[in-house]
């Protein structure tokens, strides 16, 4: 008894560690991401912005396309195998999950680069299709860093995708300050300042995968050669017999099982960026707006959109600590760890997203004019404050369900929480303009929270969400 407790309280501790890990990581990228939105602002105006803002929605969209589902598959297979002891079958998965995410990559930014035109076409809004080819360079990187993060996190071991994760948005954003000064300077269009800026996603892209590939290095080395048994394997997978043949083939379908469900709710999430890129300026035009106001308001919308993001993308990153460890947890069978797990993930959701959403809503407008200059868009931001609750728990609640094996729930709540998006934007926007739209946010996310709920307490006993 005082050894499983000895385990249980080291788990907790590792538990505790890896969320404050990848959620500090989290929090201080998009720290760093929200605040180069600042200068972009106070420089460029808000039509820049509001434009940036468009494209960078469909760049995320693409890059996730790509890319998601991918590196949670890997570190739930990785952390199989890793209680089991399988250090072959981890290195497959890795080399599989890398070839998958490569094709993937290529494949995203073909379709980005070639279809700028029409995508510019369909947001109403031609300047967007250089900084669309720009972005699109991203593809080359970003798929195959998402693939080394989720074996990482696989093992348990966060610092490797948390100093990458730092690398990637600094490097990043240094890009876009040097080419927004330059913009600036030379008085560039607001397309050809939208593309300069957009450059910083392939840069910091490159950044992330060489940090990534830097420590898996060293790692590699510090563990010393392979046993000889091990190298005999290793020589024997190089002419694998037919029954290894298909047993590669059921790895990779293994892989896209577990990672399709995953990438269909994570295409959702930047779906809502979306689909506020592809209707709020034409519904603000719809409205009386011209173009160029109407990207302005849009502008000052995403004031509040980026505060928001900043909210629950320190909460995902914690609790992407949570997947492995359920899974880990769910293979021996460890009900009691689950309930832990699960206690404390929702804990951390309610006290985080709670008070952080409070202290933006009452301080909206000072924060407003201390980062933006003006009071432009304070109501929206005040709006989008409660809605940073809902997107906390709703972030949580999908990782929890994703570690009890549940891939499916969370991409179905939040193709629901699209849907009414869509809906509130459509009929809000055009009489209450961008504060509608918050409105429609802040229902969105709270209806995939609570979804998230109830699925979570069919598969978990009531009082495992209050332990």
């Amino acid at each position: 008894m005082k050894t499983d407790r000895g385990k249980s309280a080291g788990g907790s501790s590792a538990l505790w560690q890896s969320a404050a890990l990848l959620g500090g990581a989290a929090l201080l990228s998009k720290l760093i991401g929200t605040f180069q939105k600042i200068p972009l602002q106070n420089l460029a105006g808000d039509e820049v912005f509001g434009l940036y803002s468009a494209v960078y929605s469909l760049a995320v969209m693409w890059m996730t396309l790509a890319s998601a589902g991918v590196p949670i598959a890997v570190s739930v297979l990785v952390a199989e195998r890793a209680a089991d002891g399988d250090e072959a079958g981890i290195r497959r998965v890795l080399r599989y999950s890398l070839v998958v995410l490569t094709a993937s990559g290529l494949i995203a930014f073909a379709i980005l680069l070639l279809g700028a035109d029409l995508f510019a076409e369909w947001m109403g809004v031609q300047e967007a299709a250089q900084a669309i080819r720009t972005s699109s360079l991203a593809l080359l990187f970003a798929p195959m860093t998402a693939a080394l993060r989720g074996y990482s996190q696989g093992r348990m071991r966060m610092l490797g995708p948390a100093v990458s994760q730092l690398s990637e948005q600094t490097a990043r954003v240094a890009f876009m300050l040097v080419a927004l000064l330059l913009a600036v300077d030379h008085a560039w269009s607001t397309g050809a300042t939208a593309a300069a800026v957009h450059g910083g996603l392939a840069i910091g892209g490159a950044a992330g995968l060489a940090v990534m590939a830097a420590m898996l290095w060293r790692e590699r080395k510090a563990s010393g050669p392979r046993a000889p048994s091990e190298a005999r394997s290793g020589a024997a997978a190089s002419s694998p017999p037919r029954t290894e043949r298909e047993s590669r083939g059921a790895l990779l379908r293994r892989i896209l099982a577990v990672a399709l469900p995953v990438a269909a709710g994570s295409i959702v999430a930047p779906l809502f960026g979306l689909i506020d890129a592809f209707t709020l300026p034409r519904l603000l035009q719809s409205a009386g707006s011209t173009a160029a106001e109407a990207m302005a308001s849009f502008g000052e919308y995403n004031r509040g959109i980026a505060l928001l993001q900043l909210i629950v993308m320190a909460a995902g990153g914690a609790s992407g600590a949570l997947v492995p460890a359920l899974t880990a947890a769910r293979t021996r069978g460890d009900l009691g760890g689950q309930r832990r797990q699960a206690a404390f993930a929702l804990r951390l959701g309610w006290w985080f997203g709670g008070a952080a959403a409070l202290g933006l809503a009452l301080l909206a407008r000072p924060v407003n004019i201390a980062l933006f200059a003006d009071a432009g868009g304070t109501t929206a931001m005040a709006i989008m404050a409660f809605a940073a609750l809902g997107g906390t728990l709703q972030a949580i609640g999908a990782s929890l369900l994703q570690g009890l094996g549940d891939l499916r729930s969370p991409a179905v709540h939040l193709a629901v929480a699209a849907l009414i998006k869509a809906a509130l934007n459509a009929l809000l926007a055009p009489g209450f303009g961008i504060d509608g739209a918050a409105v429609a946010a802040l229902a969105a996310y709270g209806s995939a929270a609570l979804l998230n709920a109830l699925a979570l307490r069919r598969l978990l006993p009531p009082r495992a969400a209050l332990d």
